[in-house]
């Protein structure tokens, strides 16, 4: 019998397929694992909104969630929540004051909402043009922000639910800039988000000390399991704390070297169903 208890999944490139969504042999394998007695949390840079629309093309919905790179955890059939990490407004003027350095637009997270500017529209047709699936930012939860003063208001109704910040920009140099920036002021967890082998970046912004495997083991905590009873999985640099902490950490094959590296395993890619070939082969079949 597995001694696993607590199965994390991160979900783009990881539980997601490449057309964004969960395969059926996925969403199949994650509900064998619940039938076992295993808990399951997603894992994810999204917020509450977004991750809650993939729970629900799941056969038995997932447990909990860690979202906006482990901003909060947040137990599904309730919303009680149980962690939260955000940016203060200090922390958002630093950033803000770096998008006006470099002359560009922002996207701020709440758990429900995402507000963002024309840099993020830029960025997601490129995407588009590169045949890329995006998210519809036309959608319920999304509003765009014209203007400064448009800014002012979101920072004033927000003040106190903003989870992370993301900064996009054409030029990968770009954001290897603002990055150095960012880290100078040694007040965030930046976790990049490269594409097309480096052609495409962005920056992930959250409140120093906060990233997937800090809440992975929040939630393990609050559960009463130790680390050991954790098998995460994942694909992208916001996933290395939690494949490091977790007590069997399996990467998918179609993860960067660096991930493939750290973690003790490493399983299919996301187009063959690789979140499946693993709950068989470390929690169905132990």
């Amino acid at each position: 019998m597995s001694k696993i208890k607590l199965l994390a999944l991160d979900l783009d490139g990881t539980l997601l397929d490449t057309s964004s969504r969960v395969p059926k042999e996925n969403a199949q394998a994650v509900r064998l694992a619940q039938q076992a007695g295993v808990q399951v949390v997603l894992c994810t840079g999204r917020n509450l909104t977004e991750t809650r629309a993939f729970n629900a093309q799941l056969d038995a919905p997932a447990d909990w969630a860690v979202i906006t790179n482990g901003a909060a955890v947040v137990r599904f059939s309730d919303k009680k929540q149980i962690a939260f990490d955000g940016l203060d407004r200090e922390m958002c003027d630093t950033v803000r004051a770096i998008c006006a350095k470099f002359g560009l637009d922002w996207c701020l997270y709440t758990a429900d909402k995402l507000y963002y500017g024309r840099d993020f529209l830029g960025f997601l047709q490129e995407l588009r043009r590169r045949g890329h699936v995006t998210l519809d930012e036309t959608a319920e939860g999304y509003e765009f922000i014209s203007d400064a003063a448009g800014w002012d208001n979101v920072l004033a109704h927000e003040d106190g639910r903003l989870v992370k910040a993301i900064l996009h920009h054409l030029d990968p140099k770009a954001i290897e800039e603002i990055t150095q920036s960012l880290e100078e002021t040694g007040l965030f967890e930046l976790t990049p988000s490269i594409m097309y082998g480096g052609e495409l970046k962005n920056v992930e912004i959250n409140r120093k000390g906060v990233h997937k495997g800090r809440a992975l083991q929040q939630l393990a905590e609050h559960l009463g399991l130790g680390m050991d009873e954790v098998m995460a999985i994942g694909d992208s640099d916001n996933d290395l704390t939690m494949l490091q902490m977790a007590g069997l950490g399996v990467a998918m094959a179609n993860a960067a070297p660096n991930v493939r590296d750290i973690a003790d395993a490493v399983t299919l890619d996301n187009a063959s169903n690789g979140v499946a070939a693993a709950v068989k082969q470390y929690i169905l079949e132990e």
